[in-house]
């Protein structure tokens, strides 16, 4: 009772609920509290939906497997182990690579995200607007400023809006973007994935063909049996590399869950929008009327 007695606990409410009359319970703080719900409600009449796209995918283990080794069992192992840790780094490159944005733009996605959808218009006659401080730095830099958009903007935004993760220690991985357009995301991240995909097979079949011919260069002038077995070995290794590849089955991953879009907007929060703004105004009436009370003192 002793402890309860120096706290004094009385005296700090009455403190405390003399501080409530004099600085919150005011016309000021009811004036405040509901600019603030005008406030809140402009803010989100002029922000503009964002939905979660979102697909989940796993590194497809069976890329490093799949291709023979001419090493020993301990260079074969860590052909295998360099080829699963590369496989997430190279799918991660392709979708962010100038190729695959150059794919997408032959698609036509630059007329959805630049045009509008409009495809009456040439997609490489779409014009870039320039904000004001772009023109002024053009003009005082001395640099021209592009008219019409390219697959280079198109880069930047898959770089900007999509984001990749990868587990700690794990195979999955997760492809995201926000778009205010829940059909075009879903369509948009499920082609883009497939296309960076696709190319990193494609590449492949490239190689092992450009490798194939000149190997048959190589052996059409060999005169030694062991060179000549080494490269028909080769030539067989690449062949049956370029056989396995040309399939429609993925190569570094494939899906566990496809692309698919979060039933509401996850921008803005309007219920945070609200609280904060409220909790700003009101602190701003205690302001107010602490100053108005006090001035006196305070000048």
């Amino acid at each position: 009772m002793s402890f309860l007695k120096k706290i004094e606990i009385k005296t700090k409410a009455l403190l405390l609920k003399e501080f409530f009359y004099d600085y919150f319970w005011r016309k000021s703080s009811l004036n405040l509290g509901l600019a603030s719900l005008i406030f809140s409600f402009a803010v989100i009449q002029f922000s503009t939906p964002q939905f979660y796209i979102s697909a989940t995918l796993r590194e497809n283990q069976s890329v490093g497997s799949s291709s023979p080794s001419l090493g020993g069992g301990s260079d074969g192992l860590l052909s295998i182990v360099s080829s699963e840790s590369s496989s997430f780094g190279e799918f991660r490159s392709n979708i962010y690579s100038y190729i695959i944005a150059q794919r997408m733009w032959e698609k036509g996605w630059a007329t959805e995200i630049y045009a509008g959808g409009d495809k009456s218009i040439d997609v490489n006659k779409i014009e870039k607007p320039h904000t004001l401080a772009d023109r002024l730095g053009s003009l005082l830099l001395g640099y021209e400023l592009y008219d019409f958009y390219s697959p280079h903007d198109l880069q930047n935004f898959i770089s900007s809006k999509v984001d990749l993760q990868k587990e700690i220690k794990g195979t999955n991985i997760t492809v995201s973007m926000l778009t205010n357009d829940q059909n075009f995301g879903l369509s948009f991240l499920n082609e883009l994935i497939l296309n960076a995909d696709k190319y990193a097979k494609e590449f492949l079949i490239l190689k092992s063909q450009a490798i194939i011919d000149g190997t048959y260069k190589q052996l059409s002038g060999s005169r030694n049996s062991a060179i000549t077995a080494s490269l028909a070995a080769t030539i067989n290794r690449e062949s049956l590399q370029i056989a396995t590849l040309k399939n429609d089955l993925p190569y570094h991953i494939y899906f566990i869950d496809p692309p698919y879009s979060s039933e509401y907007p996850v921008t803005p929060n309007t219920l945070a929008i609200f609280i904060s703004n409220f909790i700003i105004f009101i602190f701003l009436s205690v302001m107010y009327n602490f100053i108005r009370i006090h001035k006196e003192d305070l000048w």
